[in-house]
């Protein structure tokens, strides 16, 4: 705009000198090595205005062609985003649909323009793994982390690929990596979760149940459940390494509410039965059935191996007197005194539980006391009714 107008002053000035010197228009020599160059002042200030305005003008021709190749760029580069989102969108409904090879083809060309390339290369690399190789599913998730190694979503999406491709353990590491940073994050506890679980890594898991219940990653009915499954997993674990003795210790170190819980106590019964320690582990399941008269824990007292099993009778004989409907109790009664040798007494009480509940265990061990009383008759008939008892009803 300023030249523009420096242009036009210039002409005005023209316009008003030149009448002016029309009788007196002055003489320019203009000398340059040999060459010399004659005229008149009028004339040199018209071709320094002439030569101005060619200046100008091609100036601002040159402007608009850089102005259209600059626009042309553009557009190009446009259309370059526009595919690429479109690949992109295309890309991720491949993955999806489990078409890993186009899905991987389709995202990787659209990386190098993609408005988020962050997004196609993890894309690329869950399409990696779903055709089995690892390698470039790593490789993909390097190219990731290379935009953002800060990013929260390249690290969730390589543990969960490695959890999927059963890596536990770099799973788990991986994890770990990110869990200060950002330990309420849901999506990080559930994985956590899942690979302690895999790994049989007890400890931490009982740990973490609280926080988990709390953020609401699991449900209180979750909690309970792995609570048990983890505390369970832990007395094996100490168990094989410490025996009965560190199992015990162990036992003893439970708070009071989760040594009353029947499906704990089952899990140290089992763990100490199996070390031989079957009178301490009788000890425990004692005072349990005087509080508690669960099934699960009647059902134990037969398997133990006591030295003396009057004890167990007469403490089964006392849950008796509170439900004598109980057919748990009842089937329990009839194995010890089997293994007593007292057969009437062991008939009674499994004729008692079939009564209440027919069962093919109590079938076959009254079929044996028939057996031991000599009343063949009565064994084969109690035979053909526990092989109907398994037999599928018709309809």
């Amino acid at each position: 705009m300023i030249k523009l107008l420096l242009l036009v002053a210039a002409l005005i000035a023209g316009i008003v000198v030149g009448p002016m010197l029309a009788g007196n228009q002055g003489y320019v020599l203009i000398s340059a090595a040999n060459h010399t160059m004659e005229m008149s002042l009028t004339t040199l200030i018209l071709l320094v205005i002439v030569l101005l305005g060619a200046f100008f003008l091609l100036e601002n021709i040159i402007k608009r062609l850089l102005s259209m190749s600059s626009r042309t760029r553009g557009w190009f580069s446009g259309r370059k985003t526009r595919k690429a989102r479109q690949q992109t969108s295309t890309g991720l409904v491949k993955v999806l649909e489990g078409d890993w090879k186009q899905a991987e083809k389709l995202v990787v060309k659209a990386a190098r323009h993609s408005d988020a390339p962050l997004l196609n290369y993890l894309a690329a690399a869950e399409a990696a793994q779903g055709q089995g190789d690892t390698t470039q599913r790593d490789e993909y998730l390097k190219l990731a982390a290379d935009i953002d190694d800060q990013s929260l979503a390249v690290a969730l999406t390589r543990a969960k690929l490695q959890y999927q491709q059963q890596q536990y353990e770099q799973a788990m590491a991986t994890l770990q990596g990110i869990k200060q940073d950002h330990s309420r994050n849901p999506i990080m506890l559930a994985l956590l979760k899942d690979c302690y679980l895999r790994l049989e890594d007890w400890k931490p898991l009982l740990a973490m149940l609280p926080q988990l219940e709390k953020l609401g990653v699991i449900s209180a009915e979750e909690s309970a459940e792995l609570y048990i499954k983890a505390e369970c997993g832990l007395m094996a674990h100490i168990t094989q390494q410490n025996g009965s003795d560190g199992l015990m210790g162990h036992w003893n170190s439970l708070s009071r509410k989760a040594k009353q819980q029947p499906a704990l106590i089952a899990c140290f019964v089992k763990q100490m039965s199996s070390r031989n320690a079957d009178s301490e582990a009788y000890t425990v399941l004692r005072d349990a059935l005087k509080k508690n008269n669960d099934e699960t824990l009647i059902e134990l007292v037969p398997t133990l191996n006591l030295p003396d099993n009057h004890p167990a009778i007469v403490r089964l004989q006392d849950l008796l007197r509170y439900d004598s409907n109980n057919p748990s109790t009842h089937s329990a009664l009839g194995q010890l005194f089997m293994r007593e040798e007292k057969w009437e007494e062991a008939k009674q009480h499994f004729e008692k539980a079939i009564e209440i509940r027919p069962s093919m265990s109590d079938y076959g061990y009254l079929v044996e006391v028939m057996e031991k009383l000599n009343d063949s008759k009565a064994a084969a008939n109690l035979s053909r009714e526990a092989l109907s008892l398994a037999l599928p009803a018709k309809s």
